[in-house]
């Protein structure tokens, strides 16, 4: 049942991001972290809870077992639906995802996990651009520049921003607002 609550969660996601599961199986990313990025580790010596919706990042975090990042600079959009958290596919040890959402039409959304790498693939995506901030590689991929889709340097774009540091594995997904928006959203990340 939660993995369909999840979908729902997500059509939002598949209007603009037509095909999309969840995260990029993009290229391991070179990076080095910067503070913060570099300081992710688990969350204290507990024993993760396993997947679920939750209102509180304190409760996601403890449900995921690992420390969950959160952006600070959401371009006034307000966070949309609890906090998700599921069991990360891509690995056969027990790793959880989490996604959170903030916006409906116009959005942007977090994803992070703790697998070192993307937890399943949101398809076929244009490169854009590499940003180096502080450090850390983030690889803007977008829904864009092809045959019936917008310019991938208008807001009508779907984009996908991933980087890496250290285990932590994140992509910062957007509909409806500029590149340097999302880039500022998830940059903006500091530990719950």
């Amino acid at each position: 049942m939660f993995s369909n609550g999840r979908l729902a969660v997500r059509s939002t996601l598949a209007a603009g991001l037509a095909g999309m599961a969840m995260l990029a199986a993009a290229p391991a990313l070179a990076a080095t972290g910067s503070a913060d990025a570099a300081a992710v580790a688990p969350a204290g010596n507990t024993t993760p809870a396993g997947a679920g919706s939750f209102k509180t990042w304190a409760a996601a975090q403890k449900a995921a077992g690992f420390t969950l990042f959160v952006p600070k600079k959401t371009d006034g959009l307000k966070r949309t639906h609890n906090i998700l958290v599921s069991r990360c596919t891509a690995t056969t040890k027990v790793r959880f995802d989490v996604y959170a959402q903030w916006g409906t039409k116009t959005f942007m959304a977090l994803d992070q996990n703790n697998s070192g790498a993307a937890c399943s693939n949101f398809g076929a995506a244009t490169f854009i651009k590499n940003y180096k901030i502080s450090g850390v590689t983030y690889r803007l991929m977008g829904f864009c520049g092809r045959a019936h889709q917008p310019s991938c340097s208008s807001k009508a774009a779907s984009l996908a921003l991933s980087w890496k540091a250290g285990s932590h594995f994140n992509v910062a997904f957007s509909k409806g607002v500029l590149r340097g928006t999302l880039v500022t959203f998830a940059t903006s990340i500091k530990k719950v």
